[in-house]
């Protein structure tokens, strides 16, 4: 099926698997005009309804869209050479609308994007990717390629693409430190950004730069010399080029990049010397932080839910995060945590079952925030899950055992009811449980006073 643009979603997969892209023109039966199809799967159909020259869909016309013979889409605008080239508007149906203009297929300039929801966001598109920044800070807005080629799949569902790549938020003067966020597993980076336009606005408005990685593949830093190798290489070279203190950057992110940022900071103080920087403090959304227990949540998922029919698409999505997270875990790990306990409590970033803590031992001198919104009637409702199931559980056990051992500046932070996707939908998994101007006014503080 034709997906010019993905709709943002602020995704909450857990485990991601990445697109292929096999592109290819395909015919209108009818007429035999041929039309671009980035995405081609051998159900794919299409109709145009408009003028054809040299066989390839030409001018001002209707292009509909159909998989296994039901229409799903439909573009109304220009075309040229078989591609949208000019305004034009996507409708996809039961899924929104995105409105713009094309240069060869590609989304590029100020459009909107209506949700099925109604909800609707104005802003700039680079390649196809939405991204609703105010236009000042637009302009500050800089994409940086890396030199490393992505050969373990740190940044999937970028099709076929292996370029690494960060994004920065630059304040006009007089930049005081640094504000990294991780995207979750699975989603990219321009999501993040979406996400966090407040937050972002923010923190230019308060001199600190803002950076967002190409990494959104949650295997861990323990395994994965890539990722860890690719951040290291990006902080130098941000501290270098905007000379920002290696003791003032703050890190954090959302599920999966909530995870990456605690392991990093953990690696940062365990004397391995591993880290560029040591950041000056963490944060998370909703990151699971206990690898054993997000396996065994997982496997008791698929125990209850697996055999049941009916279930509804939101049940039916928890149950593959499930399975998907258990067959990652058996490959990586080699089984469960009863048959290699050591190998979780390893790359886990906080191990309820040690006395010490496992690895947040390391967290035992920095300020910490998890922000979780823990709404029991939602996820019984929406996922059959209770509160052994949710994430709040290890992250306050996570808070609780860094408080009990003297670290006052580590907080978990209940934002009960905060959280909704960018499509305005209800979903406690998601960015916008951090609350922007809270957390900016935290990042600052933390800046300031590490001098």
């Amino acid at each position: 099926m034709k997906s010019i643009v993905t709709l943002i979603f602020c995704l909450n997969f857990l485990i991601a698997f990445g697109q292929k892209v096999n592109g290819a023109y395909i015919k209108d039966l009818n007429n035999g005009c041929k039309v671009w199809d980035e995405n081609y799967a051998a159900e794919d159909s299409i109709s145009w309804k408009g003028k054809c020259k040299d066989n390839f869909a030409e001018g001002s016309g209707i292009l509909i869209w159909h998989e296994n013979g039901k229409e799903t889409a439909r573009y109304i605008g220009l075309m040229h050479k078989g591609k949208p080239n000019g305004r034009g508007k996507y409708i996809y149906l039961g899924n929104g609308e995105v409105e713009g203009n094309y240069i060869d297929g590609v989304l590029q300039g100020t459009g909107s994007r209506t949700f099925a929801t109604g909800l609707k966001l104005e802003g700039r598109y680079i390649d196809d990717e939405f991204l609703s920044l105010d236009e000042p800070i637009f302009k500050l807005l800089k994409k940086h390629p890396t030199t490393f080629l992505d050969s373990t799949d740190i940044y999937v569902n970028d099709g076929e693409s292996k370029s690494l790549f960060y994004y920065t938020i630059e304040p006009k003067a007089d930049v005081k430190g640094a504000l990294v966020l991780l995207p979750s597993s699975g989603e990219n980076v321009e999501s993040v950004i979406s996400c966090n336009k407040k937050l972002i606005q923010a923190a230019t408005a308060h001199h600190i730069l803002t950076i967002v990685l190409s990494i959104n593949n949650d295997r861990g830093l323990d395994d994965d010399q890539l990722a860890l190798d690719f951040l290291n290489a990006t902080f130098n070279q941000v501290a270098e080029q905007y000379r920002v203190p290696k003791k003032k950057f703050v890190i954090g992110g959302f599920s999966g990049g909530g995870m990456l940022a605690l392991r990093y900071t953990e690696m940062s103080r365990d004397n391995s010397h591993k880290t560029t920087i040591i950041p000056a403090a963490v944060f998370g959304a909703d990151p699971p932080v206990d690898l054993a227990g997000l396996y065994n949540t997982a496997k008791r998922d698929l125990m209850l839910n697996a055999d049941r029919v009916g279930l509804s698409p939101g049940k039916m999505n928890g149950l593959r995060e499930a399975k998907m997270i258990v067959d990652e875990y058996d490959q990586i790990y080699g089984g469960s945590p009863d048959q290699h306990p050591e190998r979780y409590i390893q790359r886990s970033m906080y191990s309820r079952s040690q006395k010490d803590g496992g690895n947040a031992k390391y967290l035992k001198d920095i300020p910490v925030r998890m922000y979780c919104d823990p709404d029991i009637s939602w996820a019984l409702k929406e996922r059959t899950r209770d509160y052994y199931d949710m994430n709040a559980a290890n992250l306050s056990g996570m808070i609780n055992f860094l408080n009990l051992n003297g670290n006052k500046e580590a907080e978990f932070i209940p934002a009960l009811g905060k959280g909704y996707r960018l499509d305005g939908t209800r979903h406690p998994h998601s960015w916008s449980i951090i609350e922007p101007i809270d957390c900016l006014n935290w990042v600052v503080n933390i800046i300031s006073k590490n001098n």
